[in-house]
């Protein structure tokens, strides 16, 4: 099971969901955006949204966490992913100082804070050690990369976007 050292910040998941319903990107899953589709897609909305920001994390990455021996229902979907400006995976052991000592660059902690205010407010921005047992989940039989093992789509129709978008800018 790799794990990962990464200096960035969690993406709960509802505003995942919010980010994606809101800016119409249909080409994502929110249940687990490290894949490839989803990823893209995600990280595009951000260079359209916030250029100035991205041009300063060239190499932001989503992580997400996942342990395949937990077969609980609350397993396939995680209460946050977490955004990173600096991954390093670690196989069997890793020097913790060392990648920490690294760092980051300062236009880039600055941009990944922002990014942090933009996304997820009051999430710390730091290091964490991630763990995930199966980056490569299949999609689920018969569907999509955005329906569930039941064959069920994740997003509603487009339509319910606008229902949602419209209950969001009511409050």
């Amino acid at each position: 099971m790799p794990a990962y050292v990464v200096h960035g910040f969690r993406w709960p998941r509802s505003a995942i969901r919010i980010h994606i319903i809101l800016n119409n990107i249909d080409d994502a899953a929110a249940e687990y955006i490290v894949s490839p589709g989803t990823s893209v897609s995600l990280l595009q909305s951000l260079r359209d949204l916030y250029p100035n920001l991205m041009k300063a994390l060239p190499n932001l990455r989503f992580v997400e966490q996942y342990d395949p021996a937990d077969v609980s229902a609350s397993a396939l979907s995680q209460p946050f992913a977490f955004v990173a400006d600096k991954v390093e995976t670690c196989r069997l052991s890793v020097d913790i100082g060392e990648v920490m000592g690294q760092g980051v660059a300062t236009d880039g902690w600055g941009a990944l804070v922002e990014l942090r205010d933009q996304l997820a407010p009051g999430e710390k921005v730091g290091w964490w050690v991630v763990c995930n047992g199966d980056e490569q989940r299949p999609k689920p039989p018969g569907g999509s990369e955005h329906s569930d093992e039941k064959g069920n789509e994740e997003f509603p129709a487009k339509k319910s976007r606008g229902k949602l978008k419209k209950l969001l800018s009511k409050g």
